[in-house]
């Protein structure tokens, strides 16, 4: 038996016209995927099912930054696979049909669901990653001892949008499809539970994507005032250490002045009193200043002094 799937990589408009000619694809069809990009979606055309999504595999780089798009177009005599996007960074869907699975390659729908079924399992895998990197981003923003990686914060923040985008997108998809793929799978009844099962994987990691995006709010939010508690930190040790400076600047400024009736002026030690006292008050300011926690003195100081 012939393979039931034809699959085109970054077609060309010659090569979407033959398949065209080839499948008898509703014209709306090609003007799909010859645009490129397209929000995840499903649609019927006359005698075929057609279903775009966006696709990562977690064999790249950073699985959650790939920008692929996967148009699965089918009835029950063919399965037409149009991947776009870089090519180093698209599922090999060649190696997937062609290899071992728990249910065989024997119909375009079996096809159908092979694909649908790694895509699914890869966004899940995915989203249990970013959940246990969102965990420990939670515990390095709330532990005080812990200077926070803003680029790790928004690099998160990034493949949790991406993530969400493409699941709901996925999800929503699968669910308009449900009735379709009942009528498709009438045949094949067995298939019916694995589908099932997809749509349900598919809400599940929309739905964990949407909540990890919530919280990642949170940690967002704790960071920005972890960054102003520090700032403010800063501004309170330069300002302390500026009016320690001030005391001597204005004493000297005053002793400066040509002016013959200042105390202590004429008198043969009356500059070591003044830099004594200069000495004194600058050790009180600088009590004062770290009592009160602006000299960087411990959380809990910082704590009865906000």
């Amino acid at each position: 038996m012939s393979r039931p799937w034809h699959r085109l990589v970054n077609p060309s408009r010659r090569e979407l016209e033959e398949a065209q000619s080839q499948f008898g694809l509703h014209p709306l069809v090609i003007g799909d995927l010859g645009e490129g990009r397209q929000q995840p979606k499903f649609e019927s055309f006359d005698e075929h099912l057609y279903l775009s999504i966006w696709d990562v595999d977690r064999g790249g780089s950073d699985p959650a930054t790939t920008n692929v798009d996967l148009a699965l177009v089918f009835n029950d005599e063919m399965l037409l696979l149009v991947q776009r996007g870089d090519v180093d960074e698209m599922r090999d869907l060649e190696g997937l049909l062609a290899g071992p699975g728990a249910i065989p390659i024997d119909s375009p729908i079996a096809a159908v669901h092979r694909v649908l079924d790694a895509v699914v399992h890869d966004f899940v895998e995915l989203a249990a990653q970013v959940e246990d990197d969102l965990d420990e981003l939670e515990t390095e923003v709330f532990d005080s001892g812990v200077q926070e990686d803003y680029q790790r914060i928004y690099r998160l923040r990034q493949r949790i949008g991406r993530i969400d985008r493409a699941a709901t997108g996925l999800a929503e998809a699968l669910r308009s499809a449900h009735q379709e793929i009942d009528i498709a799978t009438a045949e094949h009844p067995e298939l019916r539970p694995y589908f099932r099962h997809l749509e349900l994987d598919a809400s599940g990691v929309a739905e964990l994507s949407a909540t990890e995006h919530a919280s990642l709010d949170v940690v967002v939010s704790s960071h920005e005032s972890n960054v102003a508690t520090r700032q403010n930190r800063d501004m309170r040790t330069i300002s302390a250490f500026a009016a320690l400076l001030a005391i001597p600047t204005v004493i000297g400024g005053l002793y400066g002045m040509n002016f013959k009736n200042l105390p202590l002026l004429q008198w043969e030690y009356g500059w070591v009193v003044v830099a004594g006292s200069i000495l004194v008050l600058d050790l009180i300011a600088y009590v004062a200043f770290r009592h009160r926690g602006w000299l960087g003195d411990t959380d809990d100081q910082d704590d009865r002094t906000s």
